[in-house]
């Protein structure tokens, strides 16, 4: 028999009740396959909830969305897109199996980093995961015939384009791209018929998982990979970090059913007492705590804070994600149609629409939300009025400080509405009293930001929780001609002359392209973790040799880039969500990516148009050791920079 996780006498008593199919499913699995087969059944992944997934050692992963529905009131067109009867009239609706094959881009852009970063130079790693749809109400003779409708649609549609072609109706440019986009559709048909299962096909889905054979790619570090993020934690007894919170951080931490909103200074500890609430409330009420943070770049570091207060990599009952892939995860699990949410509030403007209201979705005891100051109020609105219990609790961490988003100050009071009055946190525990960095900080806020930022707090800073001492602080002017060298062979020098480990260092700069060719000086020499397409993934994905890439003009590599869109925001999700400060290599990051995390030393290319949020930001990244370069001499706060950080 299969091994199932959880068992199938738990699933019987899971508070959310699995429906027949599910039941019928998960038992056949396990009745037909082997021990060698591992059946997880709705596993947690940090918002995406798939049906089933089955796991083969060294073979391949299937992903199986399950379906209780009656195919008598459903249809598929020639798009391949779904509609259901409502008695009335036939409503657009999403496809089942473009629900199978979210779960399955998501395993590799969101949850397992080996399968994930290994795909972006070599595609034949996608191949690992396979899906199916399951339809428990209805025969194998009810899916051919939805499916016969919709390639007869195709076929007729082909002899009209023929026909309109011949007698000069349309152009040929406009025949081609007919014929393209059915050509295309009818490949998606067959093989979503191909994946289909009805009632009486169970045999065959045995069958079709069971003729998979070994892969040379799906070795050992692939398959952990796999088992540790799909199975349920095993309870470590480890003593876990003790935190003594100060009198202001102590009753933060505490959970409770209630509305709260933070903010403090960077480094005043809040990604620490983020992690302890969210643990004392899934402790409180045993069930799932969504933390959601703005930068996706957070959500690794989140985590890392969580084992070190837990003791061990044990997240039951957290899930942690951000925004954006929450949305778009809670999109699928529902079964609407993204396409067609697209087309109808564009995809900038898709985030800010409650596309949720009247839909069953999943329930948190508990919502906590980072970066607040970068959430428009209507993202806040629709996590609270869609996913938080009655009587629930949510807590909002930020600061306005760091809004490099630009998100209007006058709206901060709109974000924050129904949560009481900010609780304040302004001591920095990041960097040691005695370092000038804390004087740094606090002069730098009262001449660019305290006037705009009215509200926001001011360092006052104590001895540092970790007990950390006063190292590197320097403001380099940089030529703007040849200034790469120049960075590359100071960075190193520093690193040299202060001892630097390369796990302790980042280097960051407000723009990608700076990051990407300063990370190509350091790779010829040694390994890097870059939090963008380094040359060789852009190759990849752009299919231009990179040493032709690496001579192009910045507009003309723009260009390609941006005709390669999709390609490219895919590379860089990937990086993202795969991001982990502790590498123990040197990193190399936006601004903008890299905030709401911290480095020992940071080394921050200034430019011209940095304006005074980014550059503080920037520099507040640093815990002990900081060097700005400053390229050109430019940017309004060099001036005060030069004078402070002599």
């Amino acid at each position: 028999m299969a091994v199932v996780y959880p068992d199938f006498e738990n699933i019987q008593r899971l508070k959310v009740k699995p429906t027949d199919g599910e039941l019928a499913l998960v038992s056949f699995l396990k009745d037909n396959l082997d021990d060698t087969y591992e059946v997880f059944f709705n596993p947690y992944l940090d918002g995406d909830r798939p049906d089933v997934i089955i796991l083969k050692k060294g073979v391949a992963v299937f992903v199986v969305e399950i379906k209780d529905w009656d195919l008598d009131s459903y249809s598929i067109d020639k798009s391949n897109s779904w509609k259901v009867f409502d008695g009335k009239k036939y409503n657009r609706i999403g496809s089942p199996h473009a629900q199978a094959f979210r779960y399955k881009k998501n395993l590799y852009d969101l949850h397992i980093p080996v399968v994930g970063l290994a795909s972006l130079r070599n595609k034949n790693f996608f191949n690992l995961v396979d899906c199916f749809v399951y339809f428990h109400k209805s025969k194998n003779i009810d899916v051919d015939l939805i499916y016969d409708k919709a390639e007869s649609e195709i076929n007729e549609e082909k002899d009209i384009k023929n026909r309109e072609f011949l007698e000069k109706i349309i152009s040929f440019e406009v025949y081609s791209k007919s014929r393209d986009f059915l050509d295309r559709k009818s490949k998606q048909i067959k093989r979503d018929r191909f994946i289909s299962i009805g009632c009486d096909q169970l045999e065959s889905l045995i069958k079709k998982i069971k003729s998979k054979s070994t892969h040379v790619l799906f070795d050992d570090d692939v398959y952990f990979d796999f088992k540790r993020r799909l199975a349920p934690p095993k309870h470590t007894l480890s003593q876990g970090l003790k935190i003594d919170f100060d009198k202001n951080q102590y009753p933060i931490t505490l959970s409770g059913p209630r509305m709260e909103k933070v903010k403090g200074v960077a480094g005043c500890g809040k990604t620490t007492v983020m992690a302890q609430r969210a643990i004392n409330a899934a402790e409180r009420h045993i069930s799932p705590v969504l933390l959601l943070t703005f930068n996706i770049t957070l959500k690794n570091y989140i985590k890392d804070k969580i084992s070190d207060l837990k003791g061990c990599r044990d997240f039951e009952f957290l899930e942690i994600t951000n925004y954006h892939q929450f949305f778009n995860s809670q999109i699928n699990n529902t079964g609407q149609d993204m396409a067609m949410l697209i087309d109808e509030h564009g995809l900038a403007g898709l985030y800010s629409q409650d596309v949720f209201s009247g839909l069953l979705t999943i329930k948190y005891k508990t919502i906590v939300l980072d970066e607040v100051q970068d959430y428009m109020p209507e993202w806040v609105k629709i996590i609270r009025d869609n996913f938080l219990e009655e009587d629930g609790e949510m807590v909002l961490f930020g600061d306005e400080a760091q809004d490099i988003y630009h998100r209007h100050s006058d709206r901060a009071r709109v974000i924050a509405q129904g949560f009481g009055k900010w609780i304040k946190l302004n001591r920095s525990y990041r960097i040691d009293s005695n370092s000038p960095l804390n004087s740094l900080f606090r002069d730098f806020q009262s001449k660019f930001l305290i006037e705009k930022y009215a509200d926001s707090e001011l360092y006052d800073s104590e001895m540092s929780q970790v007990g950390l001492s006063y190292g590197l602080l320097k403001y380099v002017p940089i030529s703007k001609e040849g200034w790469y060298d120049d960075v590359f062979e100071s960075v190193q020098n520093y690193m040299s002359e202060y001892d630097l480990h390369p796990n302790d260092v980042v280097i960051l700069s407000s723009h990608v392209h700076v990051i990407r060719d300063l990370n190509d000086y350091w790779e010829r020499r040694e390994r890097t973790h870059c939090m963008f397409e380094d040359y060789e993934e852009l190759e990849s994905a752009v299919d231009v040799p990179k040493q032709r890439l690496k001579s192009m003009a910045e507009s003309d590599l723009e260009k390609i880039i941006n005709d390669n869109k999709s390609k490219i925001e895919r590379i860089r999700r990937v990086k993202k969500n795969f991001f982990y400060s502790n590498s123990g290599l040197i990193k190399f990051s936006t601004i903008h990516s890299f905030k709401g995390l911290e480095s020992k030393a940071v080394f921050y290319v200034m430019l011209k148009d940095d304006d005074p949020e980014v550059v503080y930001t920037s520099i507040t990244r640093s815990a002990e050791d900081l060097v700005v370069y400053d390229v050109g001499r430019m940017n309004a706060c060099s001036d005060f920079l030069e004078k402070a950080m002599l």
